[in-house]
């Protein structure tokens, strides 16, 4: 395909850019033309949320690389668009506020509580677009008169999928848990369920251990002064508790899944979801993981594939 349209809205002060939404009005206006009766017109939408560090031109560019894959796999493409969302998460990118916060320990006193205020802000983030995006892009304006009285209940439905990198991957596993009802599927890559156990074993230094933190009490972490300035009390007893509700209570059997993970990746490890992984796969049989097993904490070109092939496939 030729490259997908960009367009940008100020979206309660993000940028949010869209990709591919030129195909929407004329997919919409075809349906002032249907001579049956029309429960919804579905729109597909993948937000994908980059990782720390970055911005969005990173996922942009994955979502130029997604779309072309997409449109060659889907034999039915036409049938209902698919665009994409992305924009900058807080103090990142345009957003700025402060770089040295967006650090991990070392450079960084207060990484973990940065990192999950970012994660926390992102969803947030994320909530927003969703709920405004479809005023923004107000598609029910080119719905006819006759079309709409022939149809009083007809919704535009929009097929909201959240997925994302790195610290976005972590934001699409816990957008899930708090926004079941937004979302048809997740998509996290080289993300994780688990961050309490990828920060304890980082902070400690401590590796190959599957031990699962979340049901830890702060004082059996047995963590030295520095490490208590490191990692707060209050942030393990938030953060513990989010991910103990993740493991034992998801909504696997609503939401789909494509996780993708880096086989020799050693900043988000792959056993710490793995479990998680392998139950959400057996639970929900159009979910499916990937592992790239020479990559590390990357996004590789058979990730985005994969990704596309499972999107060209389940929706």
């Amino acid at each position: 395909m030729s490259e997908p349209s960009k367009v940008t809205y100020n979206i309660g002060g993000i940028a949010t850019h869209i990709f591919n939404s030129d195909k929407l009005v004329p997919y919409v206006k075809k349906f002032n033309e249907a001579n049956h009766p029309v429960e919804s017109i579905p729109i597909n939408v993948v937000y994908l949320v980059h990782g720390r560090t970055n911005d969005y031109k990173s996922t942009e560019s994955a979502a130029y690389t997604i779309l072309d894959q997409y449109y060659k796999k889907k034999t039915n493409a036409d049938d209902v668009p698919l665009i994409f969302i992305t924009f900058d998460i807080p103090n990142h990118g345009s957003r700025i506020v402060n770089e040295q916060n967006n650090h991990s320990w070392g450079k960084n006193e207060t990484h973990a509580v940065d990192m999950m205020s970012i994660i926390e802000g992102s969803i947030q983030n994320v909530k927003l677009i969703i709920d405004y995006l479809p005023g923004y892009l107000n598609l029910d304006y080119y719905l006819s008169d006759e079309f709409r009285r022939v149809n009083p209940g007809l919704t535009i439905k929009f097929n909201n999928i959240v997925g994302g990198f790195s610290l976005g991957g972590h934001v699409a596993i816990r957008y899930g848990i708090k926004h079941p009802e937004d979302v048809i599927a997740i998509a996290p890559v080289i993300g994780s369920s688990d961050l309490t156990s990828l920060f304890v074993t980082r902070l400690k230094k401590i590796s190959n251990d599957d031990k699962k933190y979340f049901y830890f009490n702060y004082d059996e972490l047995d963590l030295s002064d520095q490490e208590k300035l490191n990692y707060p009390e209050a942030l393990h007893k938030r953060i513990s508790k989010q991910d103990q509700t993740i493991f034992e209570n998801f909504p696997m059997n609503k939401l789909k899944l494509f996780a993708a993970f880096g086989g020799q990746d050693t900043l988000v490890p792959s056993r710490f979801s793995s479990v998680w992984s392998e139950s959400y796969v057996t639970t929900n049989d159009a979910s499916e993981i990937y592992t790239d097993e020479q990559a590390g904490h990357e996004v590789t070109p058979s990730m985005l594939d994969k990704f596309s092939s499972w999107l060209a496939r389940t929706i």
